[in-house]
């Protein structure tokens, strides 16, 4: 390449990258309850509204579950949590769907959904506020649109490389590498912070912070993770997720030592 050209292709890079700078700055806030910074491009009246619209599809798509005690729980649990969210803009909704899947979900806004199959894992309403407190986590740190900002970073980093260098293998082996040595390690990080919010959630509302490492520990029973996968996995390995949640627990029972109403493990489900 003759210099006179490398020599503009660096001024692009320079000037590109003193613009991606100073916009990063711009645009960070912080997670409720921890403190962390975290990048954010996006407005979250639009991530709300991607969650409304996949959310009323949803509904749309799937069955509903008519399992009096399980609804009346989750309103019940729901209820209880949100009343200590500190999140008075979203518009809450919790949803009980019919299925086998082991999960539950909160999209931006407040529109939470847990399915059958996981109410029928849970021993206590404790375990449900658990899970119910992580998934609300997600939604009130913004993790979502925290990954969508990385999202956008990573491919306007790999585009402007392939564009310097003249070089699309150069592009895609930046993809490629911050995917694994970035993305991957953050989405796990997002899983640990939205575990401790969750804690210090279930807390508030007053329920026994022990219920999340009891649950958590009986729902990953019998499973094995090697390292290598979880380097690889968009979720913390569970050994070291309930590690975690043990060095929070701490700080989840001062929480619950302070809350208004103490609920303890709340009402047994009936099998």
């Amino acid at each position: 390449m003759p210099a006179r050209t490398m020599n503009h292709s660096m001024k692009h890079l320079l000037t590109c990258l003193a613009a991606i700078v100073l916009s990063l700055l711009a645009s960070c806030r912080s997670v409720p309850y921890t403190g962390r910074t975290q990048l954010m491009l996006t407005p979250a009246s639009y991530e709300q509204k991607l969650g409304l619209s996949s959310y009323k599809e949803y509904k749309e798509e799937n069955k509903l579950s008519t399992h009096a005690e399980y609804n009346a729980a989750i309103k019940r649990c729901g209820d209880a949590i949100v009343s200590v969210a500190g999140q008075n803009d979203f518009e809450w909704e919790f949803v009980l769907f019919e299925s086998k899947n082991q999960n539950a979900f909160c999209l931006p806004g407040g529109k939470v959904a847990v399915y059958s199959g996981i109410m029928d894992l849970m021993q206590t309403e404790a375990e449900l506020a658990f899970v119910l407190s992580h998934e609300i986590a997600h939604a009130i740190a913004r993790h979502g649109g925290e990954r969508m900002s990385w999202g956008y970073l990573k491919t306007a980093g790999g585009s402007l490389i392939g564009a310097v260098t003249g070089s699309s293998a150069a592009g895609t082996l930046f993809n490629k590498s911050t995917e694994y040595g970035v993305m991957l390690p953050f989405s796990r990080d997002n899983e640990y912070e939205a575990d401790r919010i969750g804690m210090l959630l279930m807390a508030k509302a007053g329920y026994q912070p022990q219920a999340a490492i009891q649950f958590w520990t009986r729902f990953t029973e019998g499973s094995e993770q090697s390292a290598l996968i979880g380097m690889m996995s968009t979720h913390p390995r569970d050994e070291d997720r309930i590690n975690a949640m043990k060095e929070n627990l701490a700080e989840a029972e001062a929480a619950y030592a302070a809350a208004a109403v103490r609920r303890g493990a709340g009402a047994a489900f009936s099998r």
